[in-house]
């Protein structure tokens, strides 16, 4: 049970990292349009290729860092880009599937820790991990 509370804490930290640094890109980001020009699989995961232009003009094309099975986006589709100013090459989609598929990451990472803890405690007050 432990490598199940070790996966749930490792899980919720990596949503917590997530929701926090796109808070820090909507404070101190640009935002601008993209589109998503390409979709490639990598392992079990599609992750969008997204392209965008800078302010300064500069025409920037990246993968984006979360992927999903299936795909959460489309060839062709529209999204809204946040990069940061200092590396326009480093981005966030601005949009609620990408929020959702962070607090997936929590909320499953907070479930896998409350079933190993509630198999590991034994109701005598000692625990079996």
């Amino acid at each position: 049970m432990v490598y199940l509370l070790i996966m749930g804490l490792l899980l919720a930290g990596f949503g917590l990292f997530k929701v926090f640094d796109r808070k820090c890109y909507k404070k101190s980001g640009v935002k601008t349009a993209g589109v998503v020009s390409d979709i490639v699989l990598s392992g079990r995961s599609y992750y969008p290729i997204v392209s965008y232009e800078t302010l300064d003009g500069v025409r920037v094309e990246e993968e984006y860092s979360l992927g999903t099975m299936p795909s959460a986006y489309r060839k062709g589709e529209f999204v809204k880009v946040i990069y940061k100013k200092e590396d326009c090459k480093k981005f966030i989609l601005d949009n609620k599937s990408s929020e959702y598929i962070e607090f997936g990451f929590i909320a499953i990472g907070i479930i896998m820790m409350f079933i190993s803890c509630y198999y590991s405690y034994k109701g005598d007050g000692n625990w079996d991990f």
